[in-house]
């Protein structure tokens, strides 16, 4: 359906799954960074979509990528998602970054290759009869949001 890519060299921060049973593959940090206590961060992730192919798009079905939160994270060190669940359509041509946000106490540190959220591939049926836009212009937060925001 989808296919994902990294860097060259940078294979190992490709999303992998867990178990022969996890639903969702764990996506992985590509930098190192500290969270402070109360904030946001826009992590990257080092993986690309490199191609999709949708077998279903004759039953109207189109792939997203969804991005969850890790529970262990959220339990353990009030780490959760700025945006509860991300996604990531299938013409998103920028890096899949992942906007973690620190609600706990303490500053949160991450490193290079740590396990951060969780990526699952659906399947999503559109409502008939709504408006289709045209190409893709931008990368993250373009399909809606006029302002360019910083993190």
């Amino acid at each position: 359906m989808i296919t994902l890519r990294t860097a060259p060299g940078n294979e190992e921060l490709l999303p992998a799954y867990g178990t022969a049973s996890s639903a969702g593959a764990d996506l992985k940090s590509a930098i190192d960074l500290v969270i402070p206590a109360g904030k946001h961060a826009r992590v990257p992730t080092g993986t690309w979509i490199d191609t999709v192919h949708n077998r279903f798009e004759s039953q109207g079905l189109i792939p997203e990528l969804q991005i969850r939160a890790r529970s262990g994270l959220a339990a353990k060190f009030g780490i959760t998602l700025s945006n509860a669940v991300g996604t990531v359509d299938a013409d998103y041509p920028d890096e899949i970054c992942v906007l973690l946000w620190n609600t706990g106490s303490q500053d949160f540190a991450i490193q290079r290759g740590d396990r951060i959220a969780q990526l699952v591939l659906n399947m999503v049926a559109r409502i008939d009869n709504l408006l289709v836009g045209g190409k893709r212009l931008g990368g993250f937060g373009s399909t809606g949001i006029s302002e360019n925001i910083t993190f």
